[in-house]
């Protein structure tokens, strides 16, 4: 029970003699007061404790959700520059792979096509020789022919013509077949192996 107005108005103490009032009513008054204010003075210290409790929790919660905020900015912040890093460095690395493949394509391409040339001209110095050789074969095999259908007549042997080898009119250029590369690299080789031999 509080000390309000509504206690005190409660509080009856007889008269004596219409003059003084009972000392020991008043005293036992005085010690109900007495132990209802320190029973008070408790209650308020115990709710003070309990309110400086809840404001010192307000202030670590308050704190520690600003601290929070504070470590989440920096892991957000850390994590935006790594992720930025990671990509820059991704795309560093393609671009790098990209010229390094087109370095490889184009030296690949370059000895491709050294090697198709290098093969055309094996072939056609080759088909030059082949030439060569048939038509001194042509010559001699007539040769041959003419001497003995002279010695047949009694005739003296003519002397065989000497065929001049006349390169050959340009022709217009027909469509290539799609496997002629193939076709050429594999002549080339086997040339390139004879001449090993």
């Amino acid at each position: 029970m509080a000390l309000d107005a509504a206690y005190f108005d409660s509080i009856y103490i007889e008269v004596v003699k219409k003059k003084y009032y009972n000392a020991a009513e008043v005293q036992a008054v005085f010690e109900e007061i007495r132990r209802r204010a320190e029973e008070l003075n408790e209650e308020n210290e115990r709710l003070r404790r309990e309110l400086e409790q809840h404001n010192d929790r307000r202030v670590e919660l308050g704190d520690a959700l600003l601290s929070a905020q504070s470590v989440y900015q920096d892991i957000v912040d850390k994590a935006r520059v790594r992720a930025d890093a990671i990509t820059a460095e991704a795309e560093k690395r393609s671009q790098a792979l990209m010229a390094e493949t087109r370095r490889e394509s184009e030296q690949l391409l370059a000895r491709s096509r050294a090697q198709e040339e290098n093969a055309a001209r094996r072939v056609e110095a080759a088909f030059d020789r082949m030439k060569q050789l048939h038509l001194a074969s042509v010559d001699a095999l007539n040769a041959q022919w003419q001497a003995f259908l002279c010695s047949l007549d009694g005739e003296a042997e003519p002397s065989a013509p000497v065929r001049e080898i006349q390169p050959e009119p340009e022709q217009e250029q027909e469509e290539l077949p799609a496997d002629l590369e193939e076709k050429v690299g594999a002549i080339a080789q086997e040339l390139f192996a004879m001449e090993q031999e």
